[in-house]
C-alpha cells in the first residue's frame, strides 16, 4: 500500500539512492581488496591512490544515504514514522560528519602534507578525525539503521530487509566499542556492519521501493 507522501519523486530518490549506496558499497569493498592484492602488506594503513578514491566514495555514499532516509520517511507508514524521522536525522548527521571529515582529508589535509606541514596525509587512529569518523559510521550509522528496521513492516520484502538493516545496524554499535576502550580489533564487527550488510539492505531495499507503486 502506498502512503500520500510515497510520491513518484519520493519513489525515484528511493530508489536512486538504494541502488547508489549498494553500488558505492561494493565498488568500496572491491577497492580494498585490489590494494590487499597489488600492496601485499595490510599491516600498513591504506594510502593513495586507493585511499584518495576511497574518500570520493564515502562522500558519494553519504549523499546518497541522505536520499535514502528521506525516502523513507516518505514510503513509512504513520505508526512508524517517529522511527523514520529517527533515522532520517541521524542519517543526515552521519552524512555530515563523514561528509566533513573526507572533504577536510581530500583538501587541506594533502595540501598540508604536500607542502610539508604534516608527514603523513593518511587517517590513522588514533586522531580527532578518526575519531569523527567512528562517530558517524559505528553510532550514527548503526542508530539510522536500526530505526530503518523498524520501518521496515508488511511485505516479506520489507521484512527481509528489516533483519538487514537490525543486525547491520546492531554490529556497528557494538564496533564503537573500539575506539570507545582503544581494542580496534572489534572495530571490525562494524566494518561487516556497514561495509557488508548495510549494501545488502540497500539492495532489498531497491526491491521493496520497486514493488510499492507511487501514490495516485
Amino acid at each position: 500500500m502506498a502512503f500520500p507522501t510515497w510520491t513518484p519523486s519520493a519513489r525515484r530518490v528511493g530508489l536512486a539512492s538504494a541502488g547508489a549506496v549498494t553500488a558505492i558499497g561494493i565498488v568500496y569493498m572491491g577497492v580494498i581488496m585490489l590494494w590487499l592484492w597489488i600492496e601485499s602488506s595490510p599491516t600498513d594503513p591504506i594510502g593513495d591512490p586507493y585511499l584518495a578514491f576511497m574518500e570520493a566514495l564515502t562522500i558519494g555514499s553519504a549523499l546518497a544515504l541522505g536520499g535514502l532516509v528521506a525516502a523513507f520517511y516518505a514510503w513509512s507508514a504513520a505508526p512508524e514514522r517517529i522511527y523514520a524521522l529517527l533515522a532520517l536525522g541521524a542519517g543526515w548527521s552521519a552524512a555530515t560528519l563523514t561528509i566533513a571529515v573526507h572533504f577536510v582529508q581530500l583538501t587541506a589535509v594533502r595540501q598540508m602534507q604536500r607542502a610539508g606541514a604534516i608527514a603523513d596525509d593518511r587517517l590513522v587512529w588514533p586522531s580527532q578525525l578518526f575519531a569523527v569518523e567512528y562517530v558517524a559510521w559505528d553510532l550514527l550509522i548503526g542508530l539510522t539503521m536500526i530505526c530503518l528496521s523498524t520501518v521496515c513492516t508488511g511485505s516479506p520484502a520489507a521484512r527481509r530487509a528489516r533483519w538487514s538493516y537490525r543486525i547491520g545496524g546492531l554490529l556497528c554499535l557494538v564496533g564503537s566499542a573500539g575506539p570507545l576502550t582503544g581494542w580496534m580489533p572489534i572495530q571490525n564487527v562494524a566494518l561487516a556492519g556497514y561495509g557488508l550488510l548495510l549494501p545488502l539492505a540497500t539492495a532489498l531495499t531497491a526491491v521493496l521501493f520497486h514493488r510499492t507503486p507511487p501514490a495516485s
